[in-house]
């Protein structure tokens, strides 16, 4: 290995995103605050997150909605998955949910949204990544 490419896998690593790492939403339902970590620059130029919140489903039990637009009148073919946490940030029931294939057409715009599988989630991260690069 050269040391260029030794040095681009290096910052890559240190940077701690990749591009097929994808989207993330986190929402804390205790606080109501959002965070959006962009890893893809690809789809982050592609795909925004236009409103995350959550609500009581039931007795305790958490829902989290996320809409997220197309940037591109170029079809994209994507994968979501919502991840519930504990109040320790500890994933529950995670490999329960498998990602869903979402398909936005042109400057469409999509609502994603979950529901805590039981009482003890606090916070819950959406995952997006790219399937297919824009055609």
């Amino acid at each position: 290995m050269n040391k260029i490419s030794l040095l681009a896998a290096l910052l890559v690593g240190a940077a701690g995103c990749v591009e097929t790492a994808g989207t993330r939403v986190t929402l804390d339902t205790r606080t109501g605050e959002a965070s959006v970590l962009e890893c893809s620059t690809r789809l982050s130029n592609r795909l925004k997150v236009v409103r995350a919140t959550y609500s009581d489903a039931s007795e305790g039990i958490k829902r989290a909605t996320v809409t997220v637009a197309s940037d591109t009148h170029k079809r994209q073919e994507l994968q979501a998955r919502m991840v519930w946490l504990d109040e320790d940030g500890a994933e529950i029931d995670a490999d329960a949910k498998s990602f869903r294939a979402i398909v936005l057409d042109g400057m469409d715009t999509t609502t994603i949204t979950g529901v805590a599988p039981n009482s003890r989630a606090v916070s819950v991260k959406l995952q997006v990544r790219e399937t297919d690069t824009a055609q």
